[in-house]
């Protein structure tokens, strides 16, 4: 039987009212984290799939490390009180074939903010424009937003800032260029309070390359927000693992989310005129 580790350990503050949770697991094992009740994880402060080594606080990434690590940790705890995240090549990938691997983590929490993330869209909106649209709810002493960028997934930087209308439910809108010799963009939403809290979004992709009629789904396996990238505007149907439909959706030219925690684990299937797409929910 598989075991289930959990490791605590208090850091210090990360920002305003954060600390740090730890949790280590060995190739065929998990990592499951856990905040205080009334706070979820505000940001991944070190994840790595491979060698890594040290003790909470001083995590060190070794000779061999899955590049995915940080996202993958990311999509599957950021805003959660409570996740899990297994420690297999199925979720990462095989970073060094032959070799045991282990996943460490690193996660900040800090208490929730009010304000809930409606929904948040990147899509392209000509030949070299990217445009992000979102929209908040509940949004009580909300500060600003800052749009953070990456080329690789992992680290990110600031883009832009969005003054936050600071109360009630509202939509934003926010535009920005992109160089051809870069192939894909990354972008997340970092969520500022006015007494300093933040929480991040999920992170959205955007390819550089109109030529392919692809699209892709992460993270795979998934627990609550399901990222799902297409290069054109297409129809969506998700099945589950007897063929009953469970929803469909228009796919537009970009990355848009799904929210799949209410959804029973198991096995789903994401259909469009480019292919299908298998989905674990855990």
């Amino acid at each position: 039987m598989k075991s289930i580790f959990t490791i605590l350990f208090i850091l210090g503050v990360v920002n305003t009212q954060a600390q740090v949770i730890c949790g280590t697991a060995n190739e065929g094992e998990v990592v499951t984290l856990t905040a205080p009740a009334g706070y979820v994880f505000t940001s991944i402060e070190f994840a790595s799939y491979g060698t890594p080594s040290g003790s909470c606080g001083s995590f060190v990434i070794g000779t061999c490390h899955a590049a995915n690590s940080v996202s993958i940790a990311e999509a599957v705890f950021l805003n959660m009180n409570s996740a899990s995240l297994s420690a297999t090549n199925g979720v990462f990938g095989d970073p060094c074939g032959g070799t045991v691997k282990r996943l460490y983590i690193a996660a900040a929490y800090s208490l929730a903010l009010p304000l809930k993330l409606v929904s948040f869209t990147a899509q392209k909106t000509g030949a070299a424009q990217i445009t992000l649209d979102w929209s908040s709810d509940n949004e009580i002493n909300t500060s600003h937003f800052i749009i953070e960028k990456s080329t690789d997934g992992a680290l990110f930087k600031q883009e832009g800032n969005v003054t936050a209308h600071g109360t009630g439910e509202n939509e934003y809108q926010y535009t920005t260029g992109m160089m051809d010799n870069i192939p894909v963009y990354f972008y997340r939403l970092k969520m500022v309070d006015q007494d300093g809290r933040f929480q991040y979004s999920n992170i959205l992709r955007v390819s550089n390359n109109d030529a392919g009629k692809v699209f892709a789904v992460f993270p795979n396996p998934v627990t609550e927000h399901l990222t799902i990238t297409s290069t054109k505007k297409q129809q969506a149907i998700i099945t589950n693992a007897t063929g009953q439909v469970i929803t469909k959706i228009l796919l537009i030219n970009g990355s848009q989310t799904i929210n799949m925690k209410s959804w029973k684990s198991g096995m789903y299937f994401i259909r469009t005129e480019d292919g299908i797409k298998e989905i674990l929910k855990q």
